[in-house]
This record gives structure tokens, C-alpha cells and sequence, in this order.
């Protein structure tokens, strides 16, 4: 059974650092057409990430999944941390490296996997990890790994889609399951709230912003990369119970997504 469950998990990472290796060229136009801003989150997101880090000036931070580096270079902007990247794709570590002369920063990339980080215990000072847990089949050893490599006054902040509280037969997770194959599964706030304190942390801040995703760019986005056509969506979406729908404002052209932002202090040794 344990050689099975590692196997498939296995298999998925696989899965998820091909769609990203594919995505790692046009990743940031696609963000940028979600945010309607050239780079990281909209106005809200930031703000909220920057809230979040405020005290980690010229301290060292590590961002698991950094991608493109997109919530990096904003958070350098504002706050002026020492920043590790770390990504299990080779094509997004160097799509970040070949930003790196423009944006004006300069920080360490490594290649590995959240849930066997390759640094000691205590080494940062702050750890972000934003729009990836959903990709995690094992979320409560990656926390567990995010809290092991925390200083006992580190904090950790997260970043991604939620699924609305009231959200009980999870739509949105079957809406994603229909068009992207890597998907693992979205949280209710309060769900990540809860894992987070039985993990060992204080959740001190959780801000949630709402904005909009048209079923066109979800299909760009996401959809084309697994080969799934537009009928699919169009069926899971006909297929959903009017209250599920409603809770996302779903109308023919696309729906309403929540993006929450946690942060959370690490539980200090007694």
C-alpha cells in the first residue's frame, strides 16, 4: 500500500513539473491577463504578501515553488529580503534567472521538492509558498517540512486559490479536475487554518480577495495543456447545482475566484 501511494505520488509530481516546464514560457502573460498587472498579484495580493513579510528586511526567506519568481521580485521591491527560490522545474528556475538582469534583483535558485527541502533546520527567518499547495497530495508533510526548516521566530505565509466556506460538494474542485490533470485539491480558509495549527503554527492574519476568471482563459490557462476541450467545461459547468454556482457568481462568461492569503508564526519551542 505505502509502495503504491509513493508510486502515484511520484507520478503526479512528474505530471505537475511537465505542465509547468510547458507553461514556463508564456507563464507570466497568462498571470498578467489574470491580474491585469504586468508582474506578481493584483494591488490586493501584494499588499497582503507585503503585510504579511514586513519584518523580513535583509533576512533570509525562501520561497518554495517560485516559479518565474513573480511573488519574489515583488516582495524584493518592497521589502528587501535575502531570498532562496526553490522549484521542481528546471524551465521555470531559468525563466526566473533570465529575469533576474531586467528586474534589477539577484537571488538563489536550487532545484528540489517541497516536501524534501534540501536546507537545514531553522535556516529561515521567513517561507512563502503561493498558488501551488493545491498541486500537493501531501500537504501535512510539506507544512511539516516548511515548519522544520523555519527559525523558532520564523513565519510562514500562504498563498492560493480557496474554495468559497460554503462550499460544501467543493464545485470548484470539480471544476478544476475537468480541465487540468495536475490538480490535487483546493482548501476551505478555514481548512488551512485548521492544518496549519495542528502542524505547529499560530495563524496571526488571513485576508481573502475575490476577482474574476473568464471559462476562455481558464481554458488557455489551464485546459489546453491536457488536451480537454471546451465541451468538458461546459458540461461540468451545465452540470452544477444552481447554489454551487452562485457562491462563485457563475454566468456564461466565467466566475468568481477567492484568493487567500495566511500568514502564520511558527509555535515556539517550550
Amino acid at each position: 500500500m505505502k509502495e503504491r501511494r509513493h508510486m502515484r505520488d511520484t507520478v503526479h509530481k512528474k505530471l505537475v513539473r511537465e505542465y509547468y516546464s510547458k507553461r514556463a514560457e508564456d507563464y507570466d502573460k497568462q498571470k498578467s491577463r489574470t491580474w491585469k498587472i504586468a508582474r506578481g498579484f493584483s494591488n490586493e495580493v501584494t499588499e497582503a504578501l507585503v503585510q504579511a513579510l514586513r519584518n523580513c528586511r535583509n533576512k533570509l526567506v525562501l520561497e518554495v515553488c517560485v516559479g518565474t519568481g513573480r511573488t519574489s521580485f515583488s516582495i524584493l521591491e518592497e521589502i528587501h529580503p535575502l531570498v532562496v527560490g526553490l522549484d521542481l522545474s528546471k524551465e521555470m528556475l531559468k525563466a526566473t534567472k533570465a529575469k533576474m538582469p531586467t528586474c534589477g534583483h539577484t537571488f538563489d535558485l536550487v532545484l528540489g521538492d517541497a516536501e524534501c527541502l534540501p536546507f537545514a533546520d531553522e535556516a529561515f527567518r521567513a517561507l512563502v509558498c503561493t498558488s501551488a499547495m493545491h498541486y500537493f497530495r501531501n500537504l501535512g508533510t510539506s507544512v511539516a517540512e516548511f515548519n522544520r526548516v523555519l527559525h523558532q521566530s520564523g513565519c510562514f505565509v500562504y498563498g492560493d486559490l480557496t474554495l468559497h466556506e460554503s462550499d460544501k460538494q467543493h464545485f470548484l474542485n470539480r471544476l478544476e479536475k475537468t480541465i487540468s490533470r495536475a490538480h490535487g485539491s483546493y482548501n476551505k480558509p478555514s481548512e488551512v487554518k485548521k492544518m496549519l495549527e495542528k502542524t505547529g503554527f499560530v495563524v496571526s492574519q488571513i485576508t481573502t480577495v475575490p476577482y474574476r476568471k473568464s471559462f476562455q482563459a481558464l481554458i488557455k490557462d489551464k485546459a489546453r495543456y491536457f488536451g480537454v476541450a471546451q465541451k468538458a467545461l461546459d458540461k461540468c459547468i451545465k452540470d452544477a447545482p444552481e447554489d454551487e454556482k452562485k457562491l462563485y457568481a457563475t454566468d456564461r462568461h466565467g466566475l468568481t475566484l477567492f484568493y487567500t492569503i495566511i500568514r502564520a508564526l511558527k509555535q515556539k519551542s517550550s
